[in-house]
This record gives structure tokens, sequence and C-alpha cells, in this order.
């Protein structure tokens, strides 16, 4: 069984449901970890994780709607690397895609950040943020599972969130409601994308236990 994790019912939407892959959808940042533990006693382990979902942009050079795909994770100091063979094709699969897509190494932050924490970041190599990555990643590698973390960019370097995504989001859009519209056009966009990445990412990690 595949396991997908997302947060957000505009992150799973789009991910097909079929046999052999679950879909589950997690609490925000370090509490994704609860989730997934709370799992352990009702599904068998499984044979992949793929952390999706939206992440922000580090790197300038990464545009809105582009795909990232992590070659490592940095969680509270520690680096959490991806097996290259894994990442190789899962990139080979996202490559013949239409979304552009980047590979590079992942913050796991605990907080939505913002432009200038971005620029603070990128001067130490890092490409993109994301709050679930981190300890989803760890999560799998204390059992030996392969993860892979796959995101879609909803707000690139320059960019910052109007409100944060870990407040119920009819109070956001109460008290930002242009930016709120503006923010859910730009999701639903990327929702379509991850959806068909994920599913191109699925289809390459069965292929490859097949051969």
């Amino acid at each position: 069984m595949i396991l997908i994790t997302a947060c957000f019912p505009i992150e799973s939407k789009w991910i097909t449901r079929r046999p052999g892959v679950c879909v589950v959808r997690t609490a925000i940042g370090e509490r994704s970890r609860t989730t997934l533990e709370g799992l352990d006693s009702e599904m068998s382990e499984p044979s992949h994780i793929i952390a999706a979902g939206f992440s922000g942009g580090i790197d300038p050079r990464i545009r809105r709607g582009d795909l990232f795909l992590a070659r490592s994770v940095r969680h509270q100091g520690e680096e959490i690397h991806i097996d290259p063979e894994l990442l190789g094709r899962a990139q080979a699969a996202l490559s013949a895609g239409s979304a552009d897509l980047h590979v590079g190494l992942c913050e796991s932050a605990d907080h939505v950040l913002g432009s200038d924490e971005k620029r603070t970041l990128a001067e130490d190599g890092l490409a993109a943020v994301d709050m679930e990555s981190g300890p989803i990643g760890r999560w799998a590698a204390e059992r030996g599972i392969p993860f892979l973390a796959l995101r879609v960019v909803l707000d690139p370097a320059e960019s910052d969130l109007p409100f944060p995504v870990d407040r119920p989001l009819w109070s956001s859009a109460f008290r930002h409601p242009v930016s709120a519209v503006r923010v859910a056009r730009h999701a639903l966009g990327a929702g379509r994308v991850l959806g068909t990445a994920v599913d191109s990412v699925i289809d390459a990690l069965r292929r490859g236990s097949n051969a």
C-alpha cells in the first residue's frame, strides 16, 4: 500500500483514490506525526509514503504553481535524506509533465514563513518550505519506509500568505475577503497540478516494484 498524506481538502481532493493507495488527511505541522501514529494499529505498514500538499518557495527561481520534489528535508536542525534511487524514479516521472519541476532541500518549519524569513533561508541553499514533511519524513525513517515529499508552490519567495493557515479559514476569509478569494483561486489550480503529479509518481513506484 502507498500512503499519501495531505492536510487540507483542497490538497487531497484531486488525488485519485484507487486500490492499493490510502490518502490520509493529517493535522498541521508537528501534529501530522500524531495523526500517523494513530493509524498504526488500523492499517498495514505502507510500502511508500508521499507527503503531498502545498509549500512556500524559497528559491526565487521557483514560481507559483511549480512542482517541488525534496532531495532532503531539514527538520529541527537535522536533515532527513531521501533515497536517491527513489528520488530519481519520481523525478523522471514528473519531468514528463507540463508543470515545471524543481528538486532541492526543503525546510520543514513550525510556522508559515514570510518573505524576509525565506530570503534568509535562501542564503543557506534551501529551496522550499512546508510544515509537515519533516515530522512525516522522520516517522517514515524510524520505520524504514521509503519516503518522498512532493509539493506544489502556493506562495513563491517574494510573496507572503495573507493569513495564517493554522487559523480557521472562515475567520481569515472574514478578515481578508479579497486575499482569501485570490489564494483560494491559486490553491484550486495548485490542487489540480498536485493530483496529476501524485498519480504520475504512484504509477512510477508501481512500475518499479514490478520490474
